[in-house]
């Protein structure tokens, strides 16, 4: 009985951890879709991620595309209300990048793991954003989009 009652708990906790942890979400994926992503600087206690201004980020997102894919470009933005600011990649050619995981050209229903590591300028203010994580293809279509939900936060802050 005590052990029936200790899994129900453990259970319990375990939806209320789940259900309060960073929600990603599609943000128009139409050739593919995203399985699973994590990010490292990224507390999974928290509804949205907290990112300090010269901190090292590290996206990793596990994808299955719908269709054979020959190309795959990687663009990131942070859009908020005053305008989107776009990331700029050392190399945006995922199938080029040593660094993606990700070995080029894309055989439909298989999948993928990327990952793409940045470094957040020191300069950038406080701001509540959307991050929007694509992966399209040599036409600009969308193979995978993922939204997270972040504030970019300087670290003296304490709120």
């Amino acid at each position: 009985m005590n052990q029936a009652i200790a899994s129900v708990l453990f259970c319990v906790i375990l939806c209320f951890c789940y259900a309060s942890c960073v929600n990603f979400w599609s943000c128009g994926s139409t050739l593919g879709r995203f399985t699973d992503v994590s990010v490292i600087g990224c507390s999974t206690k928290d509804k949205r991620c907290i990112f300090i201004p010269g901190a090292t980020i590290v996206v990793f997102i596990k994808f299955i595309p719908d269709v054979d894919i020959p190309q795959v470009y990687a663009r990131a933005r942070a859009v908020k209300e005053e305008g989107d600011v776009h990331f700029v990649f050392d190399e945006s050619d995922v199938c080029k990048d040593p660094y993606s995981l990700v070995q080029c050209p894309l055989q439909k229903d298989q999948e993928y793991n990327y990952t793409e590591m940045f470094i957040l300028d020191p300069n950038t203010l406080d701001y509540s954003i959307t991050l929007e994580w694509e992966l399209v293809n040599a036409a600009g279509e969308k193979i995978v989009c993922v939204g997270i939900p972040a504030d970019l936060r300087n670290a003296t802050r304490s709120d």
